[in-house]
């Protein structure tokens, strides 16, 4: 072989291996700048979550106010039982309905998530009940009343696998 050939394939060689590096490179950063892209996109959608869900809770209470304080309202097809103090609950056999509670809270645009459970706490002798809602991975919504106020608690949290 000639020696201009194999100069010329080296030189191929060394442009393509620079290439490929700089490619990987702009891939690899690309992928650090999307999460961090994608966890405050996570972040803003649970703020934005938190808010139509309390404007929602507000919206339920200003209604009660409009119709006299009632103890109970039938609200799209949602019997709705109200706190002393105004705020929207859902039963069903004497516990939360979690997804109910979705329903008549959120906008109609935003789904229920598909994982919610339902737990009771004792704190301080108190016992209430809660309803937690995964948002998006590892992000959890809480929706629990105190003082017969609605609250709503956002909170990170992984799931752990027992074996």
């Amino acid at each position: 072989m000639l020696p201009e050939v194999f100069n010329q394939r080296q030189i191929n060689r060394i442009h393509y291996t620079i290439w490929f590096v700089v490619v990987l490179i702009l891939v690899i950063a690309l992928r650090v700048e999307w999460r961090k892209v994608n966890e405050k996109a996570d972040d803003i959608a649970m703020r934005l979550t938190i808010k139509s869900l309390n404007e929602g809770a507000v919206a339920m209470r200003q209604m009660w106010e409009l119709n006299n304080r009632p103890a109970t309202l039938k609200v799209d097809d949602i019997d709705v039982i109200f706190t002393a103090k105004g705020w929207p609950r859902v039963e069903q056999n004497n516990s939360l309905d979690c997804y109910n509670l979705w329903r008549l809270l959120s906008p109609a645009n935003i789904p229920a998530p598909h994982i919610s459970m339902l737990y009771s706490k004792e704190p301080k002798s108190v016992t209430y009940e809660s309803c937690v809602y995964e948002i998006s991975a590892g992000k959890w919504l809480e929706l629990f009343y105190g003082n017969e106020t609605i609250k709503l608690n956002d909170f990170v949290a992984e799931k752990s696998t027992k074996s």
